[in-house]
């Protein structure tokens, strides 16, 4: 009983110094396959927060179970990210931050106004 619960209380703090270790990682000590996953932010890589770092190759490790239209989307959204300026980001976080505190139905709204005021690929095709 004694070891069950002293490995409840342990666990939880193992985890996270193993994410924050995995935090720490400078990018020539990543693996091939993490490094070929998070490519569009080598440059950045050593000037991201351990958290962010930690946060990115847990996507990293979890990409390869991902279907090839999920994949896509990663690379993707990487890309975007990697070409905003530290500027950009900051405003991102934030427009994420106060997204979150919205309840449900007014996420969804401001959603659905979003999606009805982006461009689409015939739009970005257009002279």
């Amino acid at each position: 009983m004694r070891r069950t619960l002293l490995l409840a209380l342990l666990l939880p703090l193992a985890l996270s110094a193993g994410s924050a270790f995995a935090g720490n990682a400078a990018w020539s000590g990543l693996s091939p396959g993490d490094q070929a996953v998070l490519r569009p932010v080598e440059k950045q890589w050593e000037e991201l927060p351990g958290h962010t770092r930690a946060r990115l190759l847990r996507l990293a490790r979890r990409y390869q179970d991902l279907d090839p239209q999920q994949q896509t989307r990663v690379r993707q959204r990487l890309a975007d990210w990697a070409r905003l300026t530290p500027e950009q980001r900051e405003q991102a976080r934030r427009n994420f931050e106060n997204l979150q505190r919205l309840s449900p139905e007014h996420r969804e709204r401001v959603r659905r106004q979003w999606l009805e005021q982006a461009p689409t690929a015939e739009d970005a095709a257009a002279p």
